[in-house]
């Protein structure tokens, strides 16, 4: 990547983040997720890369900002992310970011790359935050995840989704204080629709996916209107940059 992309993303996110406010029971939280020009996300079981190569390199600078990223486990399934920066300066002196999974029944593959990455010294640990049914459930998994290195955070709830306001809690109380949050769609909802975010980056892609795509939300009457909006456009893409 040409340096001039990375000084352009820079230039970006720079006064966005250079004084963040921290949340009294939750980490500071970006919300960030690129959609197609129809309000899509990706198509239903594949991976689709939506945003081009310079915004693709903000998201990456994006993540080196926060101690932690977290995706739900629909995304990790599809995806098999490393939720690591690779696209940035190499004239940054740069930490990578803790990989975070919500999973409330323990479905990460244990071949997946992020565990891989640990084993081989290629990654950190991975969390896993699961619920409290889904480690008695799945015990053997349990056991078999952490015998490879994952930390698994569990949440004391018997639902068969993890309440966010105690995921984000429980974060907090094992030393993340800024959170990054890259979707999928079910997240994505919940945080835009409870307020649970600070900073919201969405980076729009000049393409349709049509019928066969996820959209990013499926409700929008609980979301209130955004403040503090700034556009850019990073290659191809649009960039918008908003809070609460």
């Amino acid at each position: 990547m040409e340096q001039a992309v990375y000084d352009q993303v820079e230039t970006f996110l720079s006064p966005i983040y250079n004084s963040v406010l921290q949340a009294v029971d939750r980490p500071f939280i970006t919300l960030t997720f690129a959609q197609s020009l129809d309000g899509m996300i990706s198509k239903r079981g594949q991976q689709v890369l939506i945003s081009g190569r310079e915004s693709l390199a903000m998201t990456h600078r994006l993540r080196t900002l926060h101690q932690g990223i977290m995706v739900g486990i629909g995304t990790a399934l599809v995806d098999d992310p490393q939720l690591n920066a690779r696209y940035v300066s190499s004239a940054l002196m740069i930490e990578q970011p803790q990989p975070i999974i919500v999973d409330p029944f323990l479905k990460l593959p244990h071949t997946c790359k992020l565990i891989t990455n640990y084993q081989s010294n290629k990654g950190k640990q991975v969390w896993l935050v699961a619920s409290r049914k889904g480690c008695d459930i799945n015990k053997e998994k349990k056991v078999l995840l952490e015998s490879l290195g994952v930390k698994v955070l569990v949440v004391e709830t018997n639902e068969d989704h993890l309440p966010l306001p105690q995921v984000f809690k429980l974060l907090k109380t094992h030393g993340i204080q800024t959170l990054m949050i890259e979707g999928g769609s079910k997240i994505i909802q919940s945080c835009l629709s409870s307020d649970s975010f600070d900073q919201l980056i969405i980076t729009i892609a000049p393409m349709f996916m049509g019928k066969d795509g996820v959209p990013a939300l499926t409700n929008t009457q609980d979301i209130k209107k955004l403040n503090a909006v700034t556009y850019t456009t990073l290659g191809i893409d649009m960039v918008m940059s908003a809070t609460q």
